[in-house]
C-alpha cells in the first residue's frame, strides 16, 4: 500500500505535542465559532477540556496531558445540539508525515476528523489557491470504515479538485488508543508526490490524484455534518475524543507557501480540568431520567430517548408499572465490545438485558434485524445500585439496545452503560 519512494524525503523539522503543558495559547486555538457552511451549533470552547493531571492521564493510557474534545448530539440540551469542538495550530505546515493519537468520539452522528487546511477564498475556482488532507470517520455510520481525501482545489460540491476512498478497518469506537496518520509527498521532480494514510503504523490507502501543494493549519475535531446517510443520525447526548499527543514531521518537499487564518489572533485555550476527573462516554442519553424522553432535534423532528410500555418518566424516576418495559437504542457497537451495565433502584424488581442487531443505521428510521438477547442480566430488589459486564458475542451485531423491564413494577432512579473494552 505504501509505495516505494524514489528518493527518501529529507527532514526540515519536527513538530511534536503531548498537551503536557495543556493547550498552549501560542501554538494552538480552541475552536469557538460557527461555519456558514454547516448546518450545526458550531463549534464551543467549552467543549475543549484538557488535563495535564499524572494520575488522571496515566489513568486514561496517556503520555503528558490530554486533550478532551466534547460532542453534543441531538439529546443535548437545546442550543447546543449538534455542537462540537476541537484544536488548529497557529502555523502551516507543508509535505511531511502527520500523526495524532486518540480515542475517537465513539457514537455515530458525529465526526471525528484530522486535516490539513488552507484557502484564500478566492470567488472563483481556477483563482482560489487551496490545500486540504483529511482523515474522517465514521464512514456511512459505521466505525469499521474511515476515508481519506485529498482537496488540490475547492469551492463547492460542483467546483473542486478531489479524490477520496474509503478504508475497512477493524472498529475504531473500540475505546482503545489509535495512531492516525498520513504520508503527504509533493516532491513531483523525482516522482514522489501522493498521500499515504496509516493507522496504527500500517499503510492502508495511497491516493496520488489532487495532491495539494500548499502549506496549511492543521486541525483535530468532533464535528457535525447534515449528513445522516454519511455519518448516522447523532442520537445521542455526550461523546468525547480524547487527544494524546500531534507529532509532525515536516518534510524539505517543495511547496508554495499558504497563510493563515485571521482568526488564529483569537485566544481560545479551553478549559483546564484541573483536579477533576476525566469525563467518561455515557451511552444512554437521559441516564438519570431528568428529562422528558420525547423532545425535538436540531431539524425540529421528534426523537425519543427511552421508548416506554407500561413505564413513565416522571420526577427524575423511570416509574415500571407490573409488566412494563423502557429501552434505548445505541447503534454502531459491535460484536467483541463488553460494556458495564449499571443501575440504581429505589423499589420493586427489575432487570436489565441488552438486545442485539444488524442492518444499516443511517438513516432516520432503521429498519433492523433482531438478533437475540444478552446470556448476561442484571437483576434489581428494592433499593440497590448494581452493575455487571455484559460481553456482545462475536459475530453479527452491529447495534444494541438496552431494555429494562419489570414483572411486578418498580422505580429506578438511574441506569448506565460504558464501554469497558474489546476483548
Amino acid at each position: 500500500m505504501r509505495p516505494a519512494w524514489h528518493k527518501d524525503p529529507a527532514v526540515k523539522g519536527v513538530f511534536f505535542d503531548d498537551f503536557s503543558q495543556g493547550i498552549r495559547g501560542d501554538v494552538w486555538r480552541a475552536l469557538n465559532e460557527r461555519w456558514a457552511s454547516q448546518n450545526n451549533n458550531g463549534y464551543a470552547e467549552e467543549n475543549c477540556l484538557y488535563t495535564t493531571d499524572e494520575r488522571e492521564v496515566a489513568k486514561a493510557g496517556g503520555t503528558g496531558g490530554i486533550v478532551v474534545i466534547r460532542s453534543n448530539g441531538d439529546f443535548a440540551p437545546d442550543g447546543r445540539q449538534r455542537q462540537g469542538g476541537g484544536i488548529v495550530t497557529k502555523r502551516l505546515f507543508g509535505a511531511g508525515l502527520y500523526e495524532v493519537r486518540m480515542k475517537v468520539a465513539p457514537r455515530a452522528g458525529q465526526c471525528s476528523a484530522a486535516w490539513t487546511y488552507f484557502n484564500d477564498w478566492a470567488k472563483e475556482c481556477a483563482a482560489r489557491r487551496y490545500s486540504e488532507i483529511d482523515i474522517e470517520m465514521p464512514h456511512g455510520g459505521d466505525w469499521r470504515k474511515f476515508s481519506g481525501t485529498t482537496y488540490e482545489n475547492y469551492l463547492d460540491g460542483a467546483h473542486k479538485n478531489s479524490r477520496s476512498e474509503t478504508v475497512a478497518c477493524p472498529p475504531l469506537n473500540d475505546g482503545a488508543w489509535h495512531v492516525f496518520a498520513f504520508e503527504w509527498r509533493t516532491d513531483r521532480v523525482n516522482g514522489d508526490e501522493g498521500v499515504v494514510w496509516y493507522l496504527d503504523g500500517k499503510p492502508v490507502l495511497f491516493l496520488k490524484e489532487a495532491v495539494p501543494g500548499y502549506t496549511a493549519t492543521f486541525w483535530v475535531a468532533s464535528l457535525f455534518q447534515d449528513a445522516i446517510a454519511w455519518l448516522g443520525d447523532p442520537q445521542f447526548e455526550t461523546a468525547y475524543l480524547y487527544l494524546d499527543w500531534v507529532r509532525i514531521t515536516e518534510y524539505c518537499d517543495p511547496v508554495l507557501e499558504g497563510n493563515v487564518e485571521k482568526e488564529s489572533k483569537l485566544l481560545y485555550t479551553g478549559v483546564a480540568l484541573k483536579e477533576r476527573a476525566l469525563p467518561e462516554n455515557e451511552y444512554l442519553a437521559d441516564a438519570d431520567f431528568s428529562r422528558p424522553p420525547r423532545r425535538k432535534n436540531f431539524k425540529g423532528r421528534e426523537i425519543v430517548s427511552w421508548r416506554t410500555e407500561g413505564a413513565h418518566i416522571d420526577g427524575e424516576r423511570l416509574i415500571l408499572s407490573a409488566g412494563g418495559s423502557a429501552r434505548q437504542r445505541v447503534t454502531s457497537q459491535y460484536g467483541g465490545f463488553a460494556f458495564e451495565v449499571s443501575a440504581e433502584s429505589e423499589s420493586g424488581d427489575a432487570e436489565i438485558v441488552l438486545a442485539y442487531y444488524k442492518g444499516a443505521a443511517n438513516c432516520e428510521e432503521p429498519q433492523l434485524v433482531f438478533l437475540g438477547n444478552s446470556e448476561e442480566t442484571l437483576t434489581l430488589r428494592g433499593a440497590e445500585r448494581k452493575s455487571a459486564i455484559f460481553r456482545i458475542p462475536e459475530g453479527e451485531t452491529e447495534h444494541l439496545e438496552f431494555i429494562v423491564r419489570s414483572g411486578g413494577g418498580a422505580v429506578l432512579r438511574r441506569c448506565g452503560l460504558k464501554l469497558v473494552s474489546k476483548k
